[in-house]
């Protein structure tokens, strides 16, 4: 899979979920937009990326906040443009056509016009002029060669960062923030809600889903729940460490995931705590981890 075609999976997952949230057919949402159902479908199903328009429509409709579906709309469009995080260096001598591998590709060298009257050129100006033709095609060439393993040793040899610098994912993009640096901040602005690991899964006894999630390259956890109350309020704790919660306060959260700010790891086995109360009379349902 292209680093693109990932990018338009990740916004098209999150595209479905507004649009279950927002529990629209897709004859509704074309219905209630500017954009067709055939659109739509495509939009959806990760095959076209959407204009920001589209998709800021959609998240109305949802009543989500635009700022982490902005993120992952951009990552797309980078994408989709060309303008990855990871991009070879700019060559600037490169062939009009080339068929073969590119650090084998030779510029051309304009050949001087024939002129239109007179007599040709002597054969030693002939073998001066292809002289000077092959050493400027061998210069145009070693520069090519000399900018695509620059390129490649920057792929390869990423540089040096400080623990909590932001940190690369395979596709290409940087997460915002890793380990301590995550702690209180947004999985889905900081990008650390992309392709997480579930730690836990349970169903409370009030039916209620709970899960602990962790995102690799941020060295962060946090706690998401559905078919909530109101008043239900999820919490997230680590020994010495700030408690990170969410309390659901509005009827629109009822149908959505509710979920609590990023708690970031320190090295080691990470003791974890993810409690729910459901009612301000009745026991937190809490449940204990081990992350590492």
């Amino acid at each position: 899979m292209s680093g693109a075609r990932q990018e338009f999976v990740l916004l098209a997952t999150e595209l479905r979920a507004l649009r279950e949230r927002a529990a629209l057919s897709i004859t509704e949402l074309a219905g209630k937009s500017a954009y067709s159902r055939s659109s739509w479908h495509r939009y959806l199903g990760g095959t076209v990326l959407p204009p920001w328009l589209a998709v800021r429509a959609l998240c109305q409709l949802a009543d989500e906040p635009t700022p982490r579906v902005r993120a992952l709309w951009e990552l797309a469009e980078a994408a989709a443009s060309g303008r990855g995080a990871v991009r070879e260096a700019p060559v600037t001598a490169a062939p009009a056509e080339s068929t073969g591998p590119a650090d084998t590709a030779v510029a051309p060298v304009q050949q001087p016009a024939a002129p239109e009257a007179g007599p040709g050129p002597r054969p030693h100006e002939q073998r001066r002029w292809s002289a000077r033709a092959l050493a400027v095609t061998c210069v145009l060439a070693l520069c090519v060669a000399l900018a695509l393993a620059a390129a490649l040793q920057r792929v390869r040899t990423p540089e040096a960062a400080s623990p909590d610098a932001a940190t690369p994912s395979a596709s290409g993009f940087h997460v915002g923030c890793v380990a301590g640096a995550c702690t209180g901040r947004d999985p889905g602005v900081t990008l650390c809600g992309a392709e997480p690991q579930t730690l836990l899964h349970r169903l409370t006894p009030s039916g209620a889903g709970l899960e602990v999630r962790y995102n690799p390259l941020c060295r962060a956890v946090w706690a998401r729940v559905w078919n909530t109350r109101l008043g239900d309020t999820l919490t997230l704790s680590e020994p010495g460490q700030p408690t990170q919660s969410i309390a659901v306060h509005s009827t629109h959260q009822l149908n959505a995931f509710v979920y609590t700010p990023l708690l970031g790891l320190r090295a080691g086995r990470t003791p974890l705590t993810a409690c729910l109360s459901e009612t301000p009379h009745t026991p937190a349902t809490c449940y204990r981890l081990t992350a590492h």
